[in-house]
């Protein structure tokens, strides 16, 4: 007589489809999270992946929402000289190329409103700047795996990571060929 057969068989099945999903469900991670505290660092040629932060009003604005768009997303904070210095030359190629589809998405890893706040009149930056008052715990450096800044990551408009850490020349040439169809 086989070892499983009629109803046994149906109730094994069963029982092994629940355990199968009971383990599963149990050995998920949250989005930006991993169940062994090692996050996945975004790489290029991968979707970049997505977070939501307010801006200095309150709004809550995502990464997704730019998609369509090249996007530079800028991890910077108002304490930072070398994030400060770099910010003249982006708001430059922000001016040169935004009418074209180009987005920078600055993302502060400040603790303090006000000084965040402030960086962002005083250097006159125009484009989108979220952040979540966290500093270095904040979602975006988290998520992006960030141990210094300035931190830049360089996004076609299909959401896909297409360069890290660019700066200057070499920033403005790689929008140049995103902006090229």
């Amino acid at each position: 007589m086989p070892m499983f057969s009629g109803v046994r068989w149906y109730i094994f099945s069963a029982l092994a489809l629940l355990a199968a999903a009971a383990w599963i469900f149990a050995s998920r991670a949250e989005p930006g999270s991993t169940t062994n505290g090692n996050i996945p660092l975004p790489r290029q040629g991968f979707a970049a992946p997505d977070f939501s932060l307010n801006t200095p009003d309150g709004q809550s604005i995502s990464l997704s929402e730019l998609r369509g768009r090249p996007v530079l997303v800028n991890l910077w904070t108002s304490w930072c000289p070398p994030c400060r210095a770099e910010m003249p030359a982006m708001q430059n190629a922000y001016e040169a190329y935004h009418d074209q589809g180009f987005e920078i998405f600055g993302v502060s890893l400040d603790e303090n409103k006000q000084k965040w706040e402030k960086a962002i009149v005083d250097d006159r930056l125009t484009w989108y700047h979220v952040s979540d008052l966290r500093g270095w715990e904040s979602k975006g450096a988290k998520l992006y795996g960030v141990r210094s800044i300035p931190h830049t990551v360089l996004i076609d408009d299909k959401g896909k990571i297409i360069a890290k850490n660019l700066r200057g020349d070499d920033l403005r040439k790689k929008i140049k060929e995103l902006l090229q169809y």
